[in-house]
């Protein structure tokens, strides 16, 4: 079984729910925590403990956090080093990772893991200076 938790300040976790139901047809199965929503002192960490609590021997267990240094981050880690069973922890997590490594059913390897992180690290671009440079085409093709 395929145990997926997503785990973020603010409500950036659901959001990303939001947007896998449309790539996946169901995220139902993607467990959320949306940290420091409403009340500052919101204690998440229940939520963590029975997203653990779940996993058995020989599920496959995926927790997805915002920020690597980020107290959600820190909390996540913590958590983790009283678990029973192996967990794969991301961080810094976007979109086209999260669809890439749950379109499919099936336990991926660390080197499968490590080689999508590496494939859908962001490469952060200004669209103007895109635009700019395309001065030879015209609006069809640069969108197209």
């Amino acid at each position: 079984m395929r145990h997926v938790l997503i785990a973020t300040h603010g409500r950036i976790a659901s959001g990303f729910k939001s947007a896998l139901k449309l790539f996946l047809n169901s995220a139902d199965d993607i467990a959320t925590i949306d940290a420091y929503v409403g009340d500052a002192s919101e204690n998440y960490e229940g939520s963590l403990h029975e997203f653990l609590n779940g996993i058995r021997e020989g599920d496959e267990a995926y927790i997805f956090t915002d920020i690597k240094a980020g107290s959600v981050n820190q909390r996540v880690m913590s958590a983790l080093a009283d678990c029973r069973y192996p967990v794969t922890l991301v961080t810094n997590v976007n979109l086209p990772l999260l669809v890439g490594l749950l379109i499919e059913e099936g336990v991926k390897t660390p080197e499968e893991i490590q080689a999508m992180i590496k494939e859908t690290q962001p490469e952060m671009i200004s669209l103007k200076e895109l635009i700019d440079n395309q001065t030879d085409q015209s609006d069809n093709d640069f969108w197209g």
